[in-house]
């Protein structure tokens, strides 16, 4: 009969290989989401800049209309 039991020394170094291999994979995913939160932060900001500037441009407006609706004292 064959035995199919893995050694002590057998199942630290697949337990070695396996940490091994999680260690890069959680590297690279750190890498590749530093990259994707860089172009996103940027996107947002470009976001945050055009509502910013509508805001500015309906409170001129809202205000162009308060004044048309508001009889002049003249």
């Amino acid at each position: 009969m064959e035995n199919d039991y893995a050694t002590k020394a057998e199942a630290a170094a697949t337990k070695l290989r396996l940490l091994e291999r999680l260690d890069k994979l959680e590297r690279t995913l750190v890498k590749e989401f530093r990259k994707w939160a860089r172009s996103f932060e940027s996107r947002v900001r470009v976001n945050e800049l055009t509502v910013a500037g509508l805001h500015e441009r309906m409170a001129l407006i809202e205000e162009r209309v308060g004044e048309l609706e508001t009889p002049s004292s003249r």
